[in-house]
Order: C-alpha cells, then sequence, then structure tokens
C-alpha cells in the first residue's frame, strides 16, 4: 500500500464559469493583438516616414551632385576656352613679332641700297648680321650684297665668306663651305640686278674661336672688280 496520503478537492460545478474564461482568455488574445498590430503599426509608420524623408535628402543630394558635375563641367570648358584664347593670343604675338622683324629687316636693306659707298663698278657689301638658334651652339647668318649703277642690268657675282679665329691657340682660317652645309664649294655663286641675301646657318666647332668674318665679292669673269669688307664677330642677342 502506498504510504502518500491522498486529498480529494471537491470543486463545486459551474457551467457558465468555463464559458467566461474562454470569453476572456479571447479578448485578451483579441486587445494583445490589437495593441501589437497598433504599435506595430506606429512603428511600421515611422520607419516608412523616415524612409522617405532619407529618401529625399537623398534625391536633394543626387540633385547637388549633378549641380555641382555640370559647374565642374561648365569650368573645364572655361579654362579650354581660356586656354585656346590664350594660345591664340600668343600666336599673334608671335606672329606679330615675326612681322615686325621682317619689317626691321627691309628697312635696314632699304637704308642700304640708299647709303653712298661702293666702287666704280657698284658692287657694294652691305650688313651682316648673325643670331644665335636657340637651344643650339649654331649661328644664322644675313648677308646683303648690291650694285649701284646708273642703268641697272642682270649681272652675275662671286662672293667669298672667310671666317677667321684661333683653334688650340693658332691662328685658322675657314671658308664658308667648311662650316655652313648647304653650300659645297667656294666661292658662292649668285645673280641679281638690285640687290642679292645670303643667308645660313654656320656650325662652329667647339674647339673654334671666331674673330671677324671676310667678305669678298666680284663680276664674273672681272677680277678688277673685287670688292671686300671684314666685321667683326659679333652675335645679335635681340
Amino acid at each position: 500500500m502506498s504510504n502518500h496520503k491522498q486529498q480529494l478537492v471537491v470543486r463545486p460545478h459551474r457551467p457558465g464559469h468555463r464559458k467566461v474564461e474562454i470569453i476572456l482568455w479571447v479578448s485578451l488574445s483579441v486587445f494583445l493583438f490589437a495593441a501589437g498590430f497598433m504599435l506595430g503599426f506606429r512603428f511600421f509608420d515611422a520607419a516608412m516616414v523616415e524612409k522617405r524623408q532619407q529618401k529625399l535628402e537623398l534625391s536633394g543630394l543626387r540633385d547637388n551632385s549633378a549641380d555641382m558635375e555640370q559647374q565642374l563641367a561648365n569650368a573645364e570648358l572655361t579654362a579650354r576656352i581660356d586656354r585656346v584664347a590664350l594660345e591664340q593670343v600668343r600666336q599673334v604675338m608671335t606672329s606679330l613679332q615675326a612681322e615686325l622683324a621682317v619689317d626691321k629687316e627691309e628697312l635696314s636693306l632699304y637704308r642700304n641700297l640708299l647709303q653712298g659707298g661702293g666702287t666704280e663698278n657698284g658692287l657694294l657689301i652691305g650688313e651682316l648680321t648673325l643670331k644665335p638658334i636657340l637651344e643650339l651652339q649654331d649661328i644664322a647668318y644675313r648677308l646683303v650684297v648690291q650694285q649701284k649703277e646708273n642703268k641697272l642690268k642682270r649681272i652675275k657675282v662671286r662672293i667669298k665668306m672667310t671666317i677667321k679665329g684661333l683653334s688650340g691657340g693658332k691662328a685658322v682660317a675657314m671658308g664658308l663651305e667648311s662650316l655652313d652645309s648647304q653650300f659645297e664649294t667656294s666661292p658662292i655663286q649668285a645673280e641679281f640686278k638690285y640687290f642679292h641675301i645670303v643667308e645660313g646657318v654656320l656650325t662652329i666647332p667647339s674647339e673654334f674661336k671666331p674673330q671677324s668674318i671676310t667678305v669678298e665679292m666680284w663680276k664674273k669673269g672681272v677680277n678688277s672688280s673685287r670688292v671686300e669688307r671684314e666685321f667683326d664677330w659679333r652675335i645679335d642677342e635681340s
């Protein structure tokens, strides 16, 4: 036999009590569901509001970014236009400077044509200009020769240019054909009526130190018409 004592509990029979409990539990469940739904709805609504706000802010940021990109593109375009305009101005200035240099040379040439001097046969050796070539040790030269006669006619002449200087401490004379690759022989042959321009580039050896240039000119076949002029080695840096 069991040692545990058993106690019987007698509850009164209440038929409506069970229904009340069920109704209460259902009501509580409905209330909790409604409360949870309302609370969730509020949270959802707040989240949607925040999401819409973020969407608006993102749209604003995109608009601002698009505006900034457009401003940057406009600035880059303006900079390119300014660079092109500046380059055009530079080219115009360079062209004007070149034209001015040509005008100065022509003025000098006409001045030489009008000046007196020369010999009986009318041959005249004009000015000689020497200018450095940028970034090179070469020298650009330009010599003007002319004739003066009452009745001018085309003549053929011979022109000889000799560059004198020092090389290794010794006096050296070098012909134009040795320093200017465009001429293979000397003297130079030329034909003109009023004037003639001899120009080119002198490639000076590093060990050679020029001091002067001697120019000789005479009519072809007429040695008695020879004229000569010596120029100091002066470089025009302008």
